[in-house]
């Protein structure tokens, strides 16, 4: 038994970085599954094997979609379980596992540090470790103040306890840019709601422009009384592409629902629906409108915007900004002919 573990280590040690990466997520949905069919996990006892393969790997994908109301088909346990898989997804499997090993006191392998260098293609192979241990630090720093705002707000319509659950919930939910919500709505009853809307867009914005721009923008702003600190390329590129997504996403989705979905509703309404949509059609997928309800034209600028997704080394999915701000780089220069 002990000659055959130490045989499959070693196969695992002679993979690829990149196999090793898509093996651990496989891993993570495979517990995933096993734990949502748990009986305790769901309020009918049991669950079909696809439901609960298709749910642990919406969560580990970050995606969203789901196939069974997650706030009153699951139990307390299987939404903390969906909320593990989320933050596994979000974070990354590999950024997990050098976490706890270093926090262990063990040494990071090279092949551990050519993984990071996969996710993190754009940082330097010898800030990995430090940009790890960033990244946990500005996950725990940003969720836990997204979910102290939320909580300001449900506070008004739950108990202290539940209220910090679902605060919990959502705001790692956000962040990841997963857009799983115990509301069998997501967000519809929160449309006008101002520190809601503007607090999901926040914990969205920053979950998807990727983890390199976080700690670039921390050490700029701590570093700009003591020295100059120039923003890489990489930076400017996927702040830029990214107001720009969300500003003209959100002009255009008010301007084609004007007549319909935001008829009724005033203008700060108007323009908190519409940026709202902009920024989670990208990659989160909570919603404070009625989808279905939307004209086609509409839904084909969401699917621009989903298309496209986050940045790279981020929460989200997608092609990524920097793809999008590349392409129409150069399709700009052979317009002018450069």
């Amino acid at each position: 038994m002990t000659l055959k573990i130490e045989w499959i280590i070693q196969k695992i040690r002679r993979l690829h970085p990149a196999t090793v990466l898509a093996l651990s997520f496989v891993l993570a949905i495979a517990v995933g599954t096993a734990l949502l069919m748990l009986p305790v996990a769901t309020f009918t006892g049991n669950i079909s094997l696809i439901d609960a393969l298709f749910t642990a790997t919406s969560a580990v994908c970050v995606t969203g979609l789901i196939v069974v109301n997650t706030g009153s088909y699951y139990t307390v346990f299987g939404q903390v379980v969906i909320l593990a898989l989320i933050q596994i997804g979000g974070l990354g499997v590999m950024t997990i596992s050098v976490s706890i090993f270093r926090l262990l006191g063990k040494n990071i392998s090279f092949r551990q540090r050519l993984i990071m260098q996969d996710i993190f293609t754009h940082t330097p192979q010898e800030n990995i470790v430090h940009l790890v241990r960033s990244i946990v630090v500005y996950t725990a720093t940003i969720e836990s103040l997204g979910a102290s705002l939320l909580f300001i707000h449900w506070i008004k319509e739950y108990p202290t306890g539940k209220a910090l659950y679902i605060a919990l919930f959502h705001s790692v939910s956000a962040f990841s840019n997963a857009g799983f919500s115990t509301f069998s709505n997501s967000m519809m009853n929160y449309r006008g709601d101002r520190l809601l809307n503007v607090t999901m867009s926040s914990l969205i914005v920053l979950g998807g422009i990727g983890f390199p721009v976080l700690h670039e923008l921390f050490h700029s702003v701590m570093n700009h009384r003591t020295k100059r600190f120039r923003l890489s390329v990489h930076t400017k590129t996927v702040l830029i592409t990214t107001v720009v997504l969300i500003t003209a996403g959100g002009l255009v989705f008010g301007i084609l629902e004007r007549k319909s979905i935001l008829q009724e509703a005033s203008f700060i309404d108007g323009l908190l629906i519409s940026l709202f949509q902009s920024i989670t059609s990208r990659t989160a997928g909570f919603n404070t409108v009625d989808i279905s309800a939307l004209s086609t034209c509409t839904l084909t600028v969401m699917m621009f915007l989903m298309f496209f997704g986050a940045s790279p080394g981020s929460c989200g999915g997608g092609v990524k900004t920097t793809t999008l701000a590349l392409i129409s780089a150069f399709a700009w220069s052979r317009i002018k002919r450069n």
